[in-house]
């Protein structure tokens, strides 16, 4: 999966939430992204979760969909693959 930091990313419902949240990534790894959950996107219950870290949480890229600003699921970009030389 081809995203990058800055990217606004939807996550449905994952082992740790049981609601579907909007955030933006602040990092990437291998196989997931640390997401900055958007404020007031999960109920108090499910902030309890997160807020000792700060509303950040790590989640598969298999668990994300590019979105828009408005909200709406994005082509996500091709990865640029490098010449052999």
């Amino acid at each position: 999966m081809a995203l990058h930091e800055d990217n606004r990313v939807f996550c449905e419902k994952t082992e740790l939430f049981s609601d579907a949240f909007y955030g933006t990534i602040t990092k990437t790894y291998e196989h997931s992204a640390l997401v900055k959950v958007e404020p007031d996107q999960l109920s108090k219950k499910e902030t309890d979760k997160i807020d000792s870290f700060g509303d950040l949480v790590v989640i598969r890229y298999s668990e994300l969909q590019l979105v828009d600003a408005a909200g709406k699921p994005m082509e996500e970009p091709a990865e640029e693959l490098e010449a052999a030389e």
